[in-house]
């Protein structure tokens, strides 16, 4: 288990729920119950989880040197010297070997593995080199949750996707990508970071832009909700919640504005993420 357990971490298997926004456009459009369409969502899911590990593993190859000199970065597989630079490389191929293979393999259409290939190449031309310049970085970010919608969309044959979702995930992916920034910004000391584009950030800027990504998320869902089933309305008050909760955890000085360690360590934020699920699966399918 010793031995498994650092390519496990290189793996970042907890990131993997950021691939369930695949199952939006099902769930949206009506289709959950969809067998065939289900099963080809699931393998959608498993393909880009495949696929994001493998763009982990590539971007820990290329930031290696850098993380050495970070205080907890340091701790990282390939950074500490648990992985060797050949075995993640090995890893890496075949991680994305075998995410193309299920994105080609389990859907009726070459759109999933369109949507898998342009995720994959924006992710590392974000690695390499758009990683480096402010705002285009978050907006990386933001454009690889949109790619995981409309891979969802595709291996549902198309249904689910709306002109209001993307706009949704567009202002969700931004207040989260800002978020974490912010995060980063005020615990970085020194030369203790291994992002050089903070260096362009400054808080005013990212306390700004924060609020008026969370001021359109709540928008964009409400008309997003509301044009889908009427009785959606119900569900706006939660949202609401669950974003003003999110905004006072990314404020606080312990917060390290990363979205899943946000969402997985304040119980009051998954409680609210839950009620908001059931109720909205309940309005939906009701």
């Amino acid at each position: 288990m010793q031995v498994i357990r650092p390519f496990i971490v290189l793996l970042r298997p907890k990131h993997w729920l950021k691939n369930g926004l695949l199952f939006v456009p099902i769930l949206y459009a009506h289709n959950l119950f969809e067998l065939n369409l289900l099963l080809q969502v699931v393998w959608a899911f498993m393909a880009f989880c495949l696929l994001s590990s493998a763009i982990y593993v590539v971007n820990d190859l290329a930031d290696a040197e850098r993380d050495r000199r970070h205080p907890t970065k340091r701790q990282r597989p390939i950074a500490s010297g648990q992985v060797g630079r050949r075995q993640a490389v090995c890893l890496a191929i075949l991680l994305f070997l075998g995410g193309f293979s299920l994105a080609i393999l389990g859907s009726n259409t070459i759109f999933v593995f369109l949507f898998a290939l342009s995720y994959v190449l924006l992710n590392l031309a974000y690695s390499f080199w758009l990683k480096h310049h402010a705002i285009i970085d978050c907006f990386c970010i933001a454009a690889g949750f949109v790619l995981r919608i409309y891979a969802g969309g595709a291996a549902n044959d198309g249904g689910g996707i709306t002109g209001w979702l993307f706009l949704t995930t567009t202002a969700v992916s931004l207040f989260m990508a800002f978020g974490k920034r912010r995060g980063e910004m005020i615990h970085m000391t020194g030369d203790n970071t291994t992002r050089n584009v903070l260096g362009s950030y400054n808080l005013h800027f990212l306390n700004g832009v924060i609020f008026v990504c969370a001021g359109l998320s709540i928008v964009f869902y409400s008309l997003w909700a509301m044009s889908n089933v009427p009785a959606m309305i119900y569900t706006v008050p939660p949202v609401i919640f669950i974003v003003c909760k999110y905004l006072l955890i990314v404020h606080g000085e312990a917060s390290c504005g990363d979205p899943i360690s946000v969402v997985l360590g304040d119980k009051t934020l998954l409680a609210a993420i839950g009620i908001f699920s059931v109720l909205s699966v309940t309005l939906l399918y009701l």
